[in-house]
C-alpha cells in the first residue's frame, strides 16, 4: 500500500515544472473520421530497432476516446514560433476538428493531419497502452518521419510558460 503522500497536487505539478520538456501536437483520426488534436509534453523516444515513441494524456482528456479509437497517430515536435498552435490545441471546449481550423494540415495515412509547417513528425500505428493513475502512456510504432531542416529551435515548456532556449545546440 501507497503511503499518503506529504504534499497536494499543486505542489507535485509545480515541482515537475522545474523540469524543462519540448513540446509536441497529436493528431490522430478514427475510422469513422473523429479528429483529436491536442498539446503534449510528455513524449520521448523509446526505442531505435524498432522505431517507437511514447507520450501520455489524461483520461479525462476530450481526447482521449478518439485516441482509444485511432489506429494511427501523428506526433509532430512543434518549433518555438508555433506557440500559437500548442495553445490552439490546447483550448479546452474545441472538438479536434475546431482545433485544426485555420491551422495548415494535409491527410497523411488513414487520414490523420499532418501539420506539415513543423520541424519533424513521426507517424505510425498505436502499439501498447498502459494505465497509471489518472494518465495512459501511448507507444507508438513509427513508420513514418518527415524533417524539414530549421534553425528555429523547439518549443518548451518551462515552470508554466513557453521558453526558447538561450543558445542553439551545438553539433
Amino acid at each position: 500500500m501507497m503511503a499518503e503522500p506529504l504534499f497536494d497536487s499543486a505542489e507535485f505539478r509545480q515541482v515537475c515544472g522545474h523540469f524543462p520538456t519540448g513540446v509536441t501536437a497529436v493528431t490522430a483520426v478514427t475510422a469513422e473520421g473523429t479528429v483529436a488534436a491536442l498539446t503534449v509534453n510528455s513524449f520521448t523516444s523509446v526505442s531505435l530497432e524498432p522505431a517507437k515513441v511514447l507520450f501520455c494524456v489524461t483520461t479525462f482528456s476530450s481526447s482521449f476516446p478518439v485516441l482509444m479509437g485511432s489506429d494511427r497517430i501523428a506526433i509532430h515536435i512543434l518549433s518555438q514560433d508555433q506557440q500559437d498552435v500548442a495553445r490552439r490545441f490546447a483550448t479546452s471546449g474545441l472538438s479536434g476538428a475546431q482545433r485544426l481550423d485555420g491551422v495548415s494540415w494535409v491527410p497523411g495515412p488513414d487520414g490523420v493531419p499532418l501539420l506539415p509547417d513543423t520541424p519533424a513528425i513521426l507517424a505510425g500505428r498505436r502499439d501498447e497502452v498502459i494505465t497509471s493513475g489518472d494518465h495512459v502512456i501511448i507507444l507508438l510504432d513509427v513508420d513514418q518521419v518527415h524533417l524539414k531542416p530549421t534553425d528555429v529551435p523547439a518549443l518548451s515548456f518551462y515552470r508554466g510558460r513557453f521558453v526558447a532556449p538561450s543558445r542553439p545546440a551545438t553539433e
